[in-house]
């Protein structure tokens, strides 16, 4: 099931000492694949060096972002003997936990709702109601909010709070595609123009950012749309000469159709491009058609990378012209 989020930035401040922001965490279950074999041994690297994790964004509720702190403090010994190391937590979050959801079987509220809880148990500093145009610095790192927006989350909180969750018939993650794999698919025989947005509440609630450092710009879109990101990007005054500028992107929802659009990738000059995703995955992700929209939208070529690579995912570029779109299986960069 590889689809899921867990970013790691780590870097020298300039005030001496080395700064660690985690950004979600990997899925909830397997717990030993996400947590156990991976996560959990970087932060034993961390923590053995004495370094602590100066922020943890939890960047929306659903399984695949929040496994790797709900695991985290429910490794109880671990948890405990490092607990101070873990200096901040951005989530945001509704409800008063004084009522009840109608229906269960859906992936979402109740890891989120654990979490919360959780985190307020150990008294964890949480920091909720993050909205486009929060700031936050640490050290000589900037990080600008750009998702979600006062409606997005309005809408979130409503649904927390008063909304069913929908029928488990639907995914939990919205209609973020069809059923099919579209990897036979040629890139020239997609249509650019053609875009139906995800309009799932979590997914457009989740906290996008840049992270700035040293000249360098970043953004983190989480499984946020490209409406709310253009939007975000407009009101932090982010636009350069009509262009977004960035040395690195987070392609939103692990390179869904309903999240990237052409019209917003064209108006982006980026080096690197990111996708965590390799296609065996229950809702197929990523589409060839996010990927053919990036290429279209960098016709003189640009890098685009996955955290995980295998032959389903190498069959999108089976038989067919990249153009200049260079592949790299390897999701790690160094800014100096």
């Amino acid at each position: 099931m590889q689809y899921y989020d867990a970013i790691i930035i780590r870097f020298m401040g300039d005030d001496g000492s080395v700064h660690n922001i985690f950004v979600d965490g990997g899925n909830i279950n397997p717990r030993k694949f996400c947590y156990t074999d991976r996560l959990k041994k970087e932060l034993e690297f961390l923590f053995d060096k004495g370094e602590s994790i100066d922020l943890w964004i939890i960047t929306h509720i659903d399984d695949d972002h929040i496994g790797g702190l709900y695991n985290f403090i429910k490794d109880t010994d671990f948890f405990e003997t490092h607990h101070e190391q873990l200096k901040e937590v951005w989530m945001n979050y509704g409800g008063k936990g004084d009522y009840k959801i109608k229906r269960t079987g859906t992936i979402g509220y109740h890891g989120g709702k654990n979490l919360r809880d959780l985190l307020r148990e150990k008294h964890v500093s949480i920091k909720h109601n993050i909205l486009t145009g929060h700031t936050s610095t640490l050290s000589d790192v900037t990080i600008t909010v750009v998702a979600p927006d006062e409606n997005a989350m309005k809408r979130y909180i409503e649904w927390w709070n008063d909304k069913e969750f929908k029928d488990v018939t639907q995914t939990a993650d919205g209609l973020i595609k069809g059923g099919e794999w579209d990897y036979d698919k040629k890139f020239k025989d997609f249509n650019m123009e053609l875009y139906k947005e995800d309009n799932e509440v979590k997914n457009n609630s989740s906290i996008a950012f840049v992270l700035s450092y040293h000249g360098y710009n970043l953004l983190f879109s989480a499984d946020s749309c490209s409406s709310i990101l253009s939007n975000g990007l407009n009101n932090v005054d982010i636009l350069k000469d009509g262009k977004y500028k960035f040395d690195l992107m987070h392609i939103p929802h692990h390179g869904s159709c309903r999240n990237s659009s052409f019209a917003f990738l064209k108006d982006i000059i980026c080096p690197k491009y990111v996708i965590s995703g390799n296609g065996t995955n229950r809702y197929h992700l990523p589409d060839k058609e996010t990927i053919a929209r990036l290429n279209a939208a960098n016709p003189m070529g640009c890098e685009l990378h996955f955290t995980h690579m295998n032959f389903k995912l190498k069959e999108i570029f089976a038989n067919d012209n990249c153009g200049n779109l260079k592949i790299i299986d390897n999701a790690n960069f160094i800014f100096e």
